[in-house]
């Protein structure tokens, strides 16, 4: 089991940016939860590789990224699809496993591990207990796991699965949105068709068209492509964002913070293709989400709290 030491917490600037201690709480857990999630992936010999912000932090900082807040990892989608099942059953508490092949309700492209199941509000003796474990860090936070796929080299055939891909990705995603407007229902018809498919309507109907999307980018084998990719980016970005799939034939070891963590040996194809070629030029607080994750826990907390002091004066 990884030993952290109690300096690592200390607050600390970095390219001018200031860590708190209680992001380096969040980090050590993170880097104890990334340790476990090692282990089990070589117990069962499935590659695993750092990916998005924690790649560019091992290749860029030998650790995290100043102004990152979590831990990325990928890794090839047959691997991806029997990973989900093993860490269900070995991946020990209080972590927890989302994927909307193993969690009701859970929507998103991506598999997650958190450390705890609760966030700590400050009233139960069981979730402090775990804060205690966790460096004080009374957060639920998490690795973000995502799929590789291959893409089709024939332009024609990659022009079709990107467009369907799309299409299921665009109603997974604004599902709420589709069906308040009433076009859910006649975009699925046309995407059923186009796939001589039928999904249920029913309280699982969104969960299903994670899954179509996750079907489609499935449907392209090994040989008939050059590149690979992360479907879900590229419908955003478009799918010119690949990387050579001989990207991630080997894997190297680069250091991250007091830890050494696997990288793709191109790791500068897919560095260059996520943030340009000048990725090694730091440019400050480029996190693609709002930093720190923690902000809207805290809000929680807060609000937790001024109830119990409400409850006080009744």
């Amino acid at each position: 089991m990884l030993k952290i030491s109690d300096s690592f917490y200390q607050e600390e600037t970095r390219l001018g940016f200031t860590i708190t201690e209680t992001m380096k709480k969040a980090w050590a857990v993170q880097l104890e939860m990334f340790d476990v999630i090692m282990d089990i992936a070589q117990k069962h010999n499935i590659s695993i590789w750092a990916d998005y912000g924690t790649l560019l932090g091992a290749v860029r900082h030998k650790g995290f990224v100043p102004w990152d807040d979590d831990i990325d990892l990928c890794m090839l989608r047959k691997d991806y699809m029997s990973f989900q099942n093993i860490l269900k059953e070995e991946l020990p508490l209080p972590y927890k496993i989302s994927s909307f092949y193993v969690t009701e309700g859970y929507d998103q492209p991506k598999l997650l591990v958190t450390n705890r199941h609760h966030l700590d509000l400050g009233n139960n003796p069981q979730e402090e207990s775990i804060t205690n474990i966790q460096h004080g860090c009374r957060y639920i936070t998490g690795i973000d796991i995502f799929p590789l796929d291959y893409v089709p080299s024939d332009v024609e055939q990659l022009n079709i699965i990107s467009n369907l891909y799309i299409s299921a990705y665009d109603l997974a995603f604004d599902f709420d949105y589709y069906k308040s407007t009433g076009e859910l229902e006649s975009n699925l018809i046309q995407l059923e068709n186009l796939l001589s498919t039928k999904l249920e309507r029913d309280n699982h109907l969104k969960s299903s068209l994670w899954k179509m999307s996750d079907a489609i980018a499935m449907m392209t084998y090994e040989y008939e492509a050059a590149d690979i990719a992360h479907y879900s980016r590229c419908a955003v970005t478009g799918f010119n964002k690949t990387y050579p799939k001989q990207s991630f034939s080997k894997t190297i070891y680069l250091d991250f913070e007091m830890i050494q963590v696997p990288v793709p040996e191109g790791f500068d194809n897919v560095l260059s293709s996520l943030y340009g070629k000048e990725y090694m030029t730091p440019i400050f607080g480029t996190a693609w989400h709002d930093y720190p994750f923690y902000k809207a826990q805290d809000k929680r907390i807060l609000f937790n709290n001024r109830l119990g002091q409400m409850g006080d004066i009744f």
